[in-house]
């Protein structure tokens, strides 16, 4: 069973809540954030222990691409996931060349 700590941001309560849950299920221990500004806040404050970030691309206070190299430099080893229901091409590539 897998285990390890996770950052999940996204503004749909409903969506995040049920991400979780599965997560958790598979034996992951999940943090959660509504917004970018919390998920960077808790970010830095477990960056030693989360293994992937999972984030929404479109925040209230932010756009999850923007948000790639201040994932990176607070947690180097971190992969990054981006996570949308309304994704283009170029927004795609652009997560891509910065390293999602």
């Amino acid at each position: 069973m897998p285990t390890g700590t996770l950052l999940l941001i996204d503004d749909e309560a409903r969506l995040r809540q049920l991400l979780a849950q599965v997560l958790e299920l598979e034996g992951y221990t999940v943090l959660q954030a509504p917004d970018a500004y919390r998920g960077l806040a808790l970010l830095g404050q477990h960056a030693a222990e989360v293994l992937v970030v999972l984030s929404d691309v479109k925040l209230p206070d932010a756009h999850g691409v923007d948000l790639l190299p201040r994932f990176k430099a607070l947690a180097p080893e971190a992969e990054v996931v981006l996570l949308t229901a309304f994704g283009t091409i170029p927004d795609g590539v652009r997560a891509m060349k910065q390293g999602a």
